[in-house]
């Protein structure tokens, strides 16, 4: 998503949105967004007139926005090469990717590669999961240097390791069929399902939701709201989370009309565990 910067300073930037200008009409005092650069947008700030403010801007890149996906890496169009991927910045044409490469180091639930021999499939389930942390950590951090964080070696039915890759939380698993073993990202970052309140009601016009470690030491919470009854895709597409007070703090862009799992498994990557969902008729904003 490109820099907008619709009123001046810089209509040739070509720099990606990293936030959205805040900013009342001079006119109508309408409240209007734009997706800015950040150096854009502490630019336009500095105008008393236009009396702005820049909040964090997130985008969810849905599957559809690729070119292509080869061998676990997301391309996109580059001016300099015939592709990039999105995740880990290499570079080279499709059929590079397809043939001389097996997985993403900026993705690691890209990596699927890994299989087990016959042998360890007839171990006990604590060697089968020791071993996959083992072999998992050799291939994607010693040979394809994907940087994890906070490695815990476990040896449940499930997974064989948890991990933490960019700020967010996932497992490796180890019960996968055919004796294969991949990471993936932790349902809701490893915290219980959310409880959906008011889940029968139909149809609701916005969903509001709070976060588990989003609390204030008084007990109000920060929440984001959701309102796929907007006329307007352009809103449609946004996740608005606001502070206790109700000040916008961070906006995150979820392009096209997106499924319900994939988006609220977009919410959550961009603001943390979701501990309640809340269906309602008025629309907050």
């Amino acid at each position: 998503m490109r820099c907008s910067t619709l009123k001046g300073t810089a209509p040739d930037c070509t720099g990606t949105a990293t936030h959205m200008l805040l900013y009342p009409d001079p006119e109508t005092q309408e409240a209007l967004r734009d997706p800015v650069c950040k150096p854009c947008g502490e630019g336009f700030t500095r105008r008393p007139r236009l009396k702005g403010r820049i909040v964090p801007l997130h985008v969810h890149m849905p599957e559809s926005a690729f070119i292509e996906v080869a061998e676990g890496h997301r391309l996109v169009q580059d001016d300099e090469h015939e592709a990039r991927c999105f995740d880990c910045g290499k570079t080279g044409s499709p059929n590079w990717f397809r043939f001389q490469t097996n997985g993403c180091p900026g993705r690691p639930e890209s990596i699927t590669v890994l299989c087990h021999t016959r042998e360890m499939l007839g171990a006990e389930p604590d060697v089968r999961a020791r071993e996959t942390a083992r072999l998992w950590w050799d291939y994607a951090v010693d040979y394809l240097h994907t940087f994890v964080g906070d490695w815990r070696v476990v040896t449940d039915n499930t997974y064989a390791a948890y991990f933490t890759f960019r700020d967010r939380e996932y497992g490796v698993r180890h019960d996968l069929p055919a004796g294969r073993f991949q990471a993936e990202k932790l349902p809701n970052r490893g915290k219980p399902e959310p409880r959906i309140i008011d889940a029968d009601l139909n149809p609701y016009n916005q969903a509001v939701f709070y976060f588990h470690g989003r609390t204030t030491d008084s007990g109000s919470m920060s929440f984001a709201t959701w309102t796929p009854s907007y006329v307007d895709i352009a809103a449609r597409e946004l996740v608005i989370l606001y502070a206790p007070e109700g000040q916008i703090t961070e906006i995150l862009r979820v392009p096209g009309l997106r499924d319900w799992t994939e988006t609220t498994g977009a919410i959550c990557d961009a603001f943390g565990p979701i501990s309640d969902i809340k269906l309602q008729t008025r629309i907050y904003e």
